[in-house]
């Protein structure tokens, strides 16, 4: 980040308490930014690591919430504003996996991979914008995947199905919003090492490396870079983009 590009700015990434999500709020905090930390599921992951940025002296406020459920998404935002009174950058990483084949997903399992991937997506840009235009800037990065736009693989049609769709809604956000100071950017991980998840680093990681063409699978840090890059004042002229952080795999 440029200067003070995130000092005093609010910042939230969905699904903060832990991997990708808590490498971004570290980094945020570390910025000078006011740092919002969400989760759902593990309510004590993201009160410890509330706790912990707020031993480094940054301003922090712990969110427990589904972002894919409507009305606690709106419970979110409104935390946040009447905390701080307003939401500069907005990361979206919520997503769960499916590795099946068409026909072996049903209806119940499709309709939750839609709401973790596109749904929670939906969700929090449509709540977050109007307050972003009050002030007359945003940053809005949501996480798709790589190849879900241009290529699939079996067993991965439903998932990229969502993630196709993160991509279209968010180049379509980006030139609705543009002419308001507010950017809307994709990030599509590749083959991410997450050494502090249990198996991160493990004797598949040598396998997978194989079909990256860099020779190596990457790092949360790498995901972390282009998070940062599009919320820093470098990206102001760049909106409805994808950045495949992939090492140059496709799927």
């Amino acid at each position: 980040m440029n200067d003070d590009g995130l000092r005093g700015k609010v910042f939230l990434a969905t699904g903060s308490g832990r991997g990708i999500g808590a490498a971004l709020a570290r980094t945020a905090a570390a910025e000078g930014a006011r740092v919002v930390v969400h989760g759902k599921r593990d309510e004590k992951a993201v009160d410890r690591l509330a706790a912990e940025l707020g031993r480094r002296s940054a301003e922090v406020l712990p969110v427990h919430a589904d972002v894919t459920d409507a009305e606690q998404a709106r419970d979110l935002v409104g935390q946040v504003i009447a905390r701080w009174g307003r939401l500069d950058v907005l990361v979206n990483t919520v997503g769960c996996f499916s590795w099946k084949s068409l026909v072996d997903v049903d209806p119940a399992e499709w309709r939750r991979i839609m709401a973790s991937n596109l749904d929670s997506v939906f969700h929090m840009c449509r709540l977050v914008v109007p307050h972003m235009r009050e002030k007359r800037f945003g940053r809005i990065v949501n996480f798709a995947s790589v190849g879900a736009a241009t290529q699939c693989e079996p067993q991965l049609g439903v998932f990229s199905a969502a993630k196709a769709g993160v991509i279209a809604l968010s180049r379509a956000l980006a030139l609705e919003e543009a002419r308001f100071g507010i950017t809307v950017n994709v990030v599509s991980p590749g083959l991410i090492r997450d050494d502090d998840e249990p198996g991160g680093a493990n004797g598949a990681d040598a396998l997978l490396a194989q079909r990256v063409p860099v020779g190596h699978t990457g790092t949360v840090q790498d995901v972390v870079r282009t998070v940062f890059f599009f919320a820093s004042p470098a990206a102001e002229f760049l909106t409805g983009q994808v950045i495949e952080v992939a090492g140059g795999a496709r799927t």
